[in-house]
């Protein structure tokens, strides 16, 4: 029931045109501090868009997680409409495959929320903004 995770056309400096404030690999990067695994969280933890290859955006695994919910699909439809408009503009996208530029849902301004009602004795909150 989950969408295809494969879609076509996106460039990284497209990307980071699209709106992310921070394009940077690794930029917002947090360690989990427990044993604990997060609490579910809609985008997931990790979910994030990336070129896997020339011409093609990826979705990572995380964001076909049991929590995705409503915020992950609106980061996915994000992603996609903004591709279009560039592509439609005449821009390439995704001229390569870079496996180390992630777009993640904060930097869109799509904030990830955690799940009411989780019982943190067997959960660690998220720590603020995107740890991927």
């Amino acid at each position: 029931m989950k969408r295809s995770v494969s879609h076509a056309v996106v460039l990284v400096f497209a990307l980071c045109s699209i709106g992310a404030k921070k394009c940077a690999p690794g930029s917002g990067q947090s360690s989990q501090s427990s044993n604990k695994s997060f609490c579910y969280m809609d985008p997931p933890v990790g979910c994030a868009a990336y070129c896997k290859a020339r011409d093609t955006v990826e979705f990572t695994p995380a964001c076909s997680h049991v929590s995705a919910g409503d915020r992950e699909l609106l980061f996915e439809l994000t992603v996609m409409n903004r591709v279009s408009e560039e592509y439609a503009q005449g821009n390439q996208v995704c001229p390569e495959a870079d496996l180390s530029f992630f777009l993640t849902p904060c930097q869109l301004d799509i904030v990830p929320q955690e799940w009411p009602n989780q019982d943190h004795e067997f959960c660690q909150p998220v720590p603020p903004g995107c740890p991927l």
